[in-house]
């Protein structure tokens, strides 16, 4: 069976952005309401995070994955991830923040990486801007050299 990357993240976060980088194509990646499966990832949609009772299936898909990256947007006011969520996990895990430039700040920087530390993310921690084309592609490489 071909392990993929888990991409989780709530709305917003950039995963579809995220998931075109990392399966290194121009061609943008379909939205659909279900778990959608590509070459490379699997990208887990917004309302499983949203939804207590989905959490266990996120938690499930860890036995088709290699890693999983939990997606936080910079400008995130809500918190989408339960307490030390991250811990139920047996794969390594990523915490990303993405943000695009009119969004970012030190202070909302600082936050979300508190944010990352509630859901148990302690040192795995990266940022992402969405709208730089070389973060993107430095970002993948990263990803696929891990």
């Amino acid at each position: 069976m071909n392990k993929r990357l888990l991409i989780i993240g709530p709305k917003g976060c950039g995963s579809h952005i995220i998931a075109q980088a990392i399966e290194q194509t121009k061609k943008p990646i379909r939205k659909v309401a279900n778990l959608l499966y590509t070459k490379k990832t699997m990208l887990v949609p917004s309302q499983y995070l949203e939804s207590p009772w989905m959490h266990k299936h996120i938690i499930a898909l860890q036995q088709e994955a290699y890693q999983a990256l939990f997606l936080l947007p910079l400008q995130a006011t809500k918190k989408s991830y339960p307490p030390n969520f991250a811990q139920a996990f047996r794969i390594p895990i990523v915490g990303v923040i993405t943000y695009k430039p009119s969004d970012y700040s030190e202070e909302k920087r600082a936050q979300a990486r508190c944010l990352l530390k509630e859901i148990g993310i302690k040192k795995q921690q990266m940022f992402v801007d969405l709208t730089d084309e070389q973060a993107l592609i430095d970002f993948e490489q990263a990803m696929n050299h891990e």
